[in-house]
């Protein structure tokens, strides 16, 4: 009987230590996405609050030039070793983060700045920030970022091409 409580109690602490990894499951997912994207467009439909303070929405679609693109590069452990990965949109070169997360069925990517990367207005008002994965299929990613303000849904829309 000791010996089966034994077996039961180290199986149970190695198979609890391999849940607990950090960033497996994460940098496995993330993993999915590796590539280079052509930013074909960002679509936003933002809260726009006037002078008089009447809400109300802006819609506008900024399209990618030529050449425009984001770039997931591989990682064994996203957690520790963060790549710097690279992009470029209207003109702007930048660099980043990527993380994945996967929780509760919300796939997201999140973009961030990198400890020794500059500052991009560019990708400071498009790009940073985490986003939800909406379609993922024949090479095109589809990110969104969501949120609400009296009950109305406002979105800013990524639509990427790998290339």
């Amino acid at each position: 009987m000791r010996f089966f409580v034994i077996i039961l109690a180290t199986f149970a602490v190695f198979s609890g230590c391999y849940k607990l990894k950090s960033g497996y499951r994460d940098t496995k997912f993330r993993n999915k996405f590796v590539g280079t994207y052509r930013i074909d467009s960002i679509v936003n439909h933002h809260l726009h609050i006037s002078d008089s303070g009447v809400i109300g929405d802006t819609n506008y679609t900024v399209c990618g030039m030529l050449g425009d693109y984001l770039e997931i590069l591989p990682t064994k452990d996203q957690v520790e070793k963060n790549l710097t990965c690279s992009g470029k949109f209207l003109d702007s070169v930048f660099r980043y983060e990527v993380q994945g997360f996967n929780d509760k069925n919300a796939e997201r990517l999140s973009f961030t700045y990198c400890n020794d990367c500059s500052y991009s207005p560019v990708f400071s008002t498009y790009i940073l920030g985490s986003r939800y994965i909406v379609a993922y299929y024949n090479n095109v990613l589809i990110l969104e970022s969501r949120f609400s303000a009296n009950g109305i849904p406002f979105y800013t829309r990524h639509y990427l091409t790998k290339k």
